[in-house]
């Protein structure tokens, strides 16, 4: 096996004692696989900010060749669908995932370089199932694998294990991020509350339109800091123009 340091980002997952092998779950999915058979296991949930972080430490470690994604499909997010269209088919020039119908399929922090190497370092398995779902399911609960879907995941991952290619022939890329530097709970705490805000600006009176049309005025694009100008209210977010994007997709401006 490579030798490794930590990956760079915080999130939720273990490194395990393998050598190619990243075992992304979609949602909060738990299953447990031998530490030698897999070098991280994690979950994901989100289609952007979540999806930004995986990116990010896969790349920054050469000898992740395989990500083999697996658990259920969300509604609304799509994480799964949002993995599967950045792979197969990258980003436009507004860096949102092309043929994505996530929510807010936006990777705003991420380079043409990152996400090339992304597509090219790992290859993609899916063993995402089911891949349909038609509704929110209550309280985003904690799932267990069933007997079969583990029993198939553990023999595709060693089955990639059997055929590692080696390091992938370049150095590793690290992003340098402020934004990204909190764990997962923080992060999305702080976009929760920029939704909210947008969402409380749609329910004022028609006369106060100048609300909802406004546009955030960014303060500080590093650290991730905007202004609200019509209630002069300042957001901490892990991408200022994902925050663009989020008010956009509520309010329709």
């Amino acid at each position: 096996m490579s030798e490794r340091s930590a990956p760079p980002l915080a999130g939720d997952y273990v490194v395990g004692e393998g050598g190619c092998v990243a075992v992304l779950i979609i949602g909060r999915g738990a299953v447990e696989l031998p530490s030698a058979s897999f070098r991280i296991k994690g979950i994901m949930k989100t289609e952007n900010i979540g999806l930004e972080k995986v990116v990010l430490n896969v790349v920054a470690d050469p000898a992740l060749r395989f990500l083999v994604m697996c658990g259920k499909e969300e509604f609304g997010h799509f994480p799964a669908e949002a993995v599967a269209k950045l792979y197969a088919n990258g980003l436009d020039e507004h860096k949102r995932i092309v043929g994505a119908r996530s929510a807010i399929p936006y990777l705003c922090n991420l380079t043409p370089e990152i996400v090339a190497r992304f597509r090219t370092q790992i290859e993609l398995i899916d063993l995402v199932h089911p891949k349909e779902v038609m509704e929110i399911v209550a309280m985003d609960p904690i799932y267990q694998f069933e007997a079969e879907r583990q029993k198939e995941l553990l023999a595709q991952v060693l089955e990639c294990a059997a055929r590692d290619p080696g390091p992938f022939p370049g150095e590793p890329l690290l992003l340098e991020s402020i934004r990204l530097k909190g764990t997962g709970a923080e992060l999305g705490k702080n976009m929760h509350k920029a939704a909210d805000t947008f969402i409380a600006k749609m329910l004022r009176m028609p006369s106060e339109e100048l609300s909802t049309q406004s546009s955030l005025i960014i303060i500080d694009e590093e650290m991730g800091a905007a202004i609200e100008p019509i209630d002069a209210e300042v957001f901490l977010v892990p991408s200022v123009e994902l925050a663009i994007r989020l008010k956009e997709y509520f309010t329709g401006c």
